[in-house]
This record gives C-alpha cells, structure tokens and sequence, in this order.
C-alpha cells in the first residue's frame, strides 16, 4: 500500500534518449495508486506507520530537478 508520503516522495526516472519518464515506470506508479484508492474505497484503513520526522526543505524537488537538468546542469 502507498502512503501520502510515498507518493510526495516518489521520484520517476528520467529516459535516456528524450524529454520525459519512462512510460512504463509512470504507468506502473499509477497502478499502485489506483490499487490503494480503491482499497479505501472498499473501506480499507490504512495500518499503523511510524512518524516521519520533518525534513528540511532539500531543494531537490521535481521541479529542481527538472530546471537542472533542461538547463543541461551537471547531475549531483
């Protein structure tokens, strides 16, 4: 099962030959999400997690990321 954190966190992997993610990592994402939203539609609850302790603010987000690398920035 996904968490609201698993999906804020989760990172898709740049292709190689183009702009954009690997379609199928993409789609096999999604998958996972529509799996859980339909566990909690069925009236699924999610089990115990322990707390995530709070990150600062990295400043490697998506969109970080993605000015670095259409700027043709080094990657860190």
């Amino acid at each position: 099962m996904l968490t609201s954190q698993d999906v804020t966190n989760y990172s898709f992997t740049p292709t190689s030959f183009r702009r954009g993610y690997d379609e199928r990592e993409v789609d096999d994402f999604l998958d996972q999400v529509v799996q859980t939203l339909r566990y909690y539609e069925q009236g699924g609850r999610p089990g115990p997690q322990a707390p995530t302790p709070p990150q600062p603010p990295a400043g490697d987000g998506l969109k970080d990321r993605a000015t670095r690398w259409l700027r043709g920035d080094a990657p860190s």
